[in-house]
Parts: C-alpha cells; structure tokens; sequence
C-alpha cells in the first residue's frame, strides 16, 4: 500500500510537470495566446539638432539597427519607458516619452540628445 501511494504520488508530479511545461513553453497548445511585447523603439528617428552639419538618424527595426546601410544585430531590452540598446560596440540607454514620439538618449560627451520619430 506505502509503494502505491509513493508511485501514485510520483506520476502525479511528473503529469504535472510535463502539464507545466507544455502550458508554458507551447501556450497555443492550451488555447492561450502568446503575449507579444511591443517594442517602442522600433522606427526611424532623427535627432532635433545638427551633429557635425546633418541631422543624425536611428533606424530601429524588430532584428537590429541599420547603421550606415548595414544591418547591425543589436538586444532590446525593454523596461517601462526605458530601453536598452546592445549592439557589438556599445550599449545605449533610451527613454521614450509617454506619447512615443519622442526619444532621449544620454551620452557621456555629448549629454542629452533628443530624437523625433519620422515614421
């Protein structure tokens, strides 16, 4: 009778972890949907001031940034307003305005730079 309970108790726990893990790993599997978190930086961007005679432009897609004409593989990390910006050669921290049209950017020498979205 000990041994029953014990392997009854044993599947049980196996079920659930593999009912856990198909809820969470395959949600569509269950009926749910997956959440799909909006990234706000994605669009092009221009910034309000000159650098150096022209206007600097940020190009932002879902995969990476386009710098130059070439694509750049580049991390998002998103945090409220706030996003994190990782590519090969540096890490930059953006805010966006409540109304996301607005981009900030805070750099050492620089100091703030402020960017307008064009599309």
């Amino acid at each position: 009778m000990k041994k029953s309970i014990v392997l009854l108790v044993a599947l049980l726990g196996i079920g659930l972890g593999v009912m856990s893990f198909v809820y969470f790993a395959y949600p569509e599997l269950v009926g749910l949907e997956r959440e799909h978190k909006v990234n706000p930086i994605v669009g092009t961007w221009e910034a309000e001031h000159d650098f150096y005679g022209k206007k600097e432009r940020l190009v932002f897609s879902e995969d990476g940034q386009v710098k130059s004409g070439s694509r750049v593989a580049t991390q998002y990390k998103i945090n409220g307003n706030r996003v994190v910006v990782t590519s090969a050669d540096k890490v930059i921290e953006y805010r966006i305005s409540k109304d996301g049209q607005t981009l900030d950017a805070y750099l050492p020498r620089a100091g703030r730079i402020r960017y307008k979205r064009v599309n």
